[in-house]
């Protein structure tokens, strides 16, 4: 569910400047979203939508190439747009609605050359010399303003006289003039960090600055644009925990201390907005987010599992009969048959659930539960259904459920990021709760099947230690890229930790034999676009050790949604 980035953050506490500070109205009526309607109905995958007052331009990705659709706002007519291209983007409308501002590769070339294109008729104009992926014209259509890679750049509309205007660390994109043409705002994506920024800059290259300071998702928004009225900023926030969810934000400028007002909540994501002249809709790209369950065949096939059924986190019953889920959007568990009939709802909203086990005996499973604002809880739950209990009441966030083999004891981790972690294990029937010896600083802990061993994870994601309850000793098993050791599990026999590796070389399953410090290729993954969860791309296995992965089945579409911007 890629949207414009794959990153996200952002906000702003600035002003529209004019003559006079405007920023001194306040109003008690919040910026809200009244309804919602969906306009395309495709399928295509889309990255960006511009409006006018009779059509939508919507850039889709087919391929490894992008097109431009036109929709008709009014009889939802679609056409594409028409130019000797093998790659286009369209980036910008023109204030007077003549022209679009696009990025394309001509037939022939290598690089995103920026064009504007009349709408109606007319010969392409190619602006100079200049190149980017991400690109705007100021509201009198005398200059641009356009990013490649980290810089930031201005040009006059022509495509003369471009001058470097700001170097970022990490990647400039979503570019825009305020209503003045005084000030540029663009978004910053540092891929290192994990997170993107908003940031400011005079149109003369004066005070770049970062927005939002110490705002709760200043490092998780994204792609703003200023109403047609100027008074609000709306802009996009992606948070990928308890699940992934992109929501639509709006901060006015009118009121000098403004802070953002949430407009959408998810299930669905909004993003990469265009709002219409009238101040009255907007246009978004909307994700539903959908997961198919699939199990590997072998040969680069896949079968489905579970038909109809939207969910990840899937995790069957020792004996095979029954598999308990995590359902997509919702973030509930469920418990259900292998074939998925009998399916029973476990928790409910405002609770999400994520990677479920269940006992060696078949009755109970246990959980990550997880509620805003408050630390994560591993839970056990009855598989008929009940109230679910808390493992161990503690301030930290709890997370990776292992059993013991006899079902009284659950051994757990806390999260990477997290003070003081180490890894502990709980007795159910007493309560006592016992650390393994020396495994402060380890997470995502695994047990064996037999018991003897203990895998874990270091801190900077790159060493697998192996813990042997014989010598009572830790010793570096496995020393890996950072990232490519996801989801381990043992095998059966417990000789081998299999882990999902899209990180080192091509996207596979790996496994490692105890004992030796050199790794296999299971099979290859080729061809299969995975559900990004909230812990990354999911995967697991079934008892009889067939793996199974998530699919991502999600649609992608334009909505409006009518607002009030008081």
């Amino acid at each position: 569910m890629s949207f414009r980035v794959a990153l996200s953050a952002l906000l702003f506490a600035s002003t529209v400047a004019s003559c006079a500070d405007p920023r001194t109205e306040k109003s008690t009526t919040p910026p809200l979203v009244t309804s919602i309607s969906q306009l395309t109905h495709d399928g295509a995958s889309k990255t960006n939508v511009l409006s006018d007052s009779s059509n939508l331009y919507v850039t889709e990705s087919s391929s490894a190439h992008h097109v431009v659709a036109t929709f008709s706002l009014q009889n939802a007519d679609r056409s594409l747009l028409s130019g000797n291209f093998s790659d286009i983007q369209a980036l910008d409308i023109s204030l007077d609605q003549t022209k679009l501002l696009i990025s394309g590769v001509p037939a022939g070339a290598n690089d995103n050359e920026l064009w504007a294109l009349p709408m109606n008729s007319g010969t392409p104009e190619k602006l100079g010399t200049l190149t980017g992926g991400d690109a705007s014209w100021s509201p009198d259509g005398s200059q641009v303003v356009f990013a490649k890679g980290a810089t930031l750049s201005i040009a006059k509309s022509d495509g003369s006289s471009a001058r470097e205007l700001y170097t970022a660390e990490g990647s400039v994109f979503a570019p825009h003039f305020s209503l003045d043409g005084k000030r540029i705002r663009f978004s910053v994506g540092n891929t290192a960090q994990n997170t993107t920024t908003i940031w400011e800059i005079g149109q003369d290259g004066t005070t770049p600055h970062a927005f939002l300071g110490n705002w709760q998702h200043a490092n998780a928004a994204c792609c703003g644009k200023w109403s047609a009225d100027g008074h609000y900023y709306i802009f996009q926030v992606t948070q990928n925990v308890p699940t992934t969810v992109t929501t639509l934000w709006a901060l006015s400028e009118r009121a000098r201390n403004a802070v953002p007002v949430q407009m959408t909540n998810g299930p669905m994501s909004f993003g990469n907005v265009s709002l219409a002249q009238d101040n009255k809709r907007l246009f978004a790209v909307g994700v539903r987010p959908v997961g198919q369950p699939i199990k590997y065949a072998g040969k680069g096939n896949f079968v489905s599992l579970l038909p109809g059924i939207s969910a990840t986190d899937l995790d069957f019953s020792p004996d095979g009969k029954w598999v308990t889920y995590v359902a997509i959007p919702e973030g509930t568990l469920w418990r259900c048959r292998a074939d998925g009939s009998d399916r029973l709802q476990l928790t409910s909203a405002p609770e999400r659930a994520a990677l479920p086990h269940w006992s060696p005996g078949g009755h109970t499973i246990a959980y990550v539960s997880m509620r805003t604002g408050k630390p994560w809880k591993l839970a056990v739950i009855p598989a008929g259904g009940g109230n679910p209990e808390d493992v161990l009441d503690e301030d930290r966030s709890q997370i990776d459920a292992n059993w013991s083999s006899d079902g009284t004891r659950i051994m757990f981790g806390y999260l990477h990021d997290g003070k003081d972690i180490n890894i502990r294990i709980v007795n159910l029937a007493t309560h006592e709760v016992t650390s393994v010896p020396g495994s402060e600083g380890l997470f995502s802990p695994r047990w064996s099947p037999n018991g003897r061993y203990i895998a874990a994870l270091s801190p900077d994601f790159t060493k697998v230690m192996l813990f042997d309850y014989q010598t009572q000793r830790w010793t570096n098993w496995l020393t890996e890229a950072a990232g490519a050791v996801s989801y381990p599990v043992w095998s059966a026999d417990s000789k081998h930790l299999y882990f999902d590796d899209s990180v080192t070389d091509e996207e596979s399953i790996r496994s490692v034999k105890v004992g030796d410090s050199h790794t296999e290729r299971v099979f290859k993954l080729e061809g299969l676009d995975r559900y990004p969860g909230p812990f990354g791309q999911w995967s697991g296995r079934t008892p009889n050790g067939s793996w199974i992965f998530v699919r991502d089945r999600s649609t992608q579409e334009v909505y409006e949604l009518s607002v009030v911007l008081p």
